[in-house]
């Protein structure tokens, strides 16, 4: 094995199925053939399961087969706001249950910096100020608010890596081809950067529906708009100004990062000094370099 590669842990990725289903031990054990005991060991990765076990618990919980291979529950759902059919299984903090319009996915990119450029102290210290179980962000249809983004963007704040270099690297280790799964396979197919940001535009709605992303294209100029939805009107009040500046600042390295992988094209994205009614909101024009 490649020491890149990560090492899949099947007790957590079974235990978050479990749990974004709501089902209980006894439930899981019963399909799958086994005593809760057993399962329970299987969770706690003291027991492997065998491959019918695996292929009922799967078909059971409805997950996707690659699930195993990726370590990640993917099914590729349609954000639901606040839903009540997904996350049943999890306690969520009072901060975070409301307004919930982001998949986990979002949060993955942060997740996947701080466990491989920081220190397994920094990523528990982490884990326990959000106060979510660790297993609630293998599965990407659970749902987060964007306050724990902000969250998230305020811990990099504290940290000191809230400079341009450090939120580059975190959008580089993060936004891998877990995080970005067949779009960034498909948006290859394009070939140049105006159908490639119109799709990705268009795909938000598998990620979050806390912005609309709009794509405006001229002679040689292309501009991104983010247009924050109502319900976010409640955040803008209490935002600092480094908040602010993170948050746009990852919204550029995401979009230049975005088109190296697809089209192979260094792009630079820029800022436009344009007054928005919500802090929130942004518009960036989008150049070839």
């Amino acid at each position: 094995m490649n020491e890149n590669e990560p090492v899949i842990s099947i007790g957590p990725l079974m235990k978050a199925a479990r749990k974004f289903k709501k089902y209980n031990q006894a439930e899981v054990a019963h399909a799958i053939g086994c005593s809760q005991s057993a399962l329970s060991k299987m969770e706690h990765n003291l027991l492997t399961p065998s491959a019918p076990q695996w292929f009922l618990f799967a078909r059971f919980t409805a997950i996707p087969p690659e699930a195993l291979e990726r370590g990640i529950i993917d099914r590729h759902y349609r954000v639901k706001f606040n839903s009540d059919e997904v996350s049943l299984g999890f306690k969520i903090p009072k901060r975070y249950r409301t307004m919930r319009s982001e998949k986990v996915r979002e949060l993955y990119p942060f997740l996947q910096y701080l466990e491989k450029k920081t220190s397994k102290q920094t990523y528990e210290e982490f884990m326990n100020f959000i106060g979510l179980e660790m297993e609630f962000f293998i599965d990407f249809d659970n749902l987060i608010n964007f306050q724990l983004l902000l969250d998230a963007m305020d811990f990099f704040i504290k940290m000191g890596r809230d400079k341009l270099i450090d939120i580059e690297a975190l959008v580089m280790v993060g936004q891998n081809d877990v995080y970005w799964n067949h779009f960034g396979i498909e948006w290859k197919k394009l070939g140049s950067i105006g159908p490639v940001l119109e799709e990705f535009s268009k795909a938000q709605i598998f990620f979050q529906t806390d912005f609309q992303l709009k794509v405006e294209e001229k002679t040689n100029k292309i501009t991104l708009s983010y247009y924050p939805e109502y319900h976010l009107r409640s955040l803008s009040s209490g935002l600092s100004a480094k908040t602010i500046s993170f948050l746009n600042h990852y919204r550029k390295a995401t979009v230049e990062h975005l088109i190296q992988r697809v089209l192979g094209k260094k792009i630079t994205v820029d800022l436009l000094p344009e007054v928005s009614t919500s802090p929130l909101g942004a518009r960036f024009e989008v150049r070839a370099a």
